[in-house]
């Protein structure tokens, strides 16, 4: 009896053991799903090896992206991509691809990784400046509120900012077409101001300021800057 026991034991015990590895490689995997719709990227897979991802068949030009947005998920643990990332050959008029030259093997695909994050205002700066020339944080029509694409993009620079050095500020200035409410665009920026506190920016560290108007030239007159700041030492 003692040795059936045993049996029975170690095989509830390996049952639960995959069960566990099962559910959180099920979370992940929607969670990943998510996060790739976010970021506006389709057409790949990701597989998961408990909370080793994998990810396969993304186009050439999205592979980076994708990796950085699994990257970004907590409880992810390494993040690698197979298959060929990169850029399709070169079609013919007769819509026939043409033949490429011969070149020699390439290595193997190796995992892609991230650049470095900022640690002090020019870097800020810069990356901000990136993030906005991507997505711009952008409004509705005479409202403060937010686009789709304008509300993806400040939770970006949200989570950018959220580990920032304290010696830093963020100043938010929204800005309106010319002739229309001032006001607005004060309002615009406290919108992105309360967003950004509510996704885990310290409350002294982003701030709303002066209206600003611009010529209104492409929507340019409906979204908000942020400019970096050194922290004044007293």
């Amino acid at each position: 009896m003692l040795p059936t026991a045993l049996l029975v034991t170690l095989a509830l015990t390996v049952i639960s053991v995959w069960s566990a590895s099962n559910d959180i490689e099920a979370e992940l995997t929607a969670r990943a799903k998510n996060a790739l719709a976010d970021v506006g990227v389709y057409g790949g897979q990701v597989s998961f090896s408990g909370r080793d991802a994998n990810l396969s068949g993304f186009p050439p030009n999205q592979a980076a992206q994708a990796m950085d947005a699994i990257q970004r998920i907590d409880g992810v643990r390494t993040v690698e991509i197979s298959g060929d990332t990169a850029p399709p050959a070169p079609v013919t008029t007769s819509g026939e691809p043409s033949s490429p030259p011969p070149s020699p093997p390439s290595p193997p695909p190796s995992p892609t990784t991230t650049s470095a994050e900022p640690t002090d205002k020019a870097g800020f700066q810069a990356e901000i400046d990136r993030l906005l020339t991507a997505t711009p944080i952008t409004f509705e029509p005479d409202t403060t509120e937010l686009t789709a694409d304008g509300e993806r993009g400040a939770l970006e620079i949200a989570k950018l900012l959220t580990d920032a050095p304290r010696e830093l500020r963020f100043r938010i200035t929204g800005q309106v077409a010319t002739g229309s409410d001032k006001k607005l665009a004060l309002n615009r920026a406290k919108t992105v101001e309360r967003l950004m506190e509510r996704n885990g920016v310290k409350r002294d560290q982003a701030y709303s300021t002066e209206r600003k108007n611009s010529n209104g030239a492409s929507g340019e007159g409906r979204r908000v800057d942020i400019t970096v700041e050194q922290r004044t030492q007293r």
